[in-house]
């Protein structure tokens, strides 16, 4: 999953990495690993106050797909 997190870059390839490993939803996915170590956690947490670069629109359509996804397997947004 790690490893997946890191080089997916599209929803489209996190999706084919999630079908990959056998799961028929990337919820599957995002719910059948473990937690965020403590330290991992804080890495994190601190590189969100930096600006990031990305590709123009990956992040919206990773949301974008997230939140479809989330609807099919029928869980609440709101």
């Amino acid at each position: 999953m790690q490893l997946g997190e890191t080089i997916c870059q599209s929803p489209e390839d996190f999706k084919a990495w999630s079908q990959n490993l056998g799961h028929e939803g990337v919820l599957t996915t995002f719910y059948s690993y473990g937690t965020v170590s403590g330290r991992r956690q804080g890495e994190i947490i601190k590189t969100l106050a930096k600006p990031k670069v990305s590709k123009p629109g990956s992040t919206e359509e990773l949301a974008e797909a997230l939140v479809r996804a989330m609807r099919r397997e029928g869980v609440s947004l709101g």
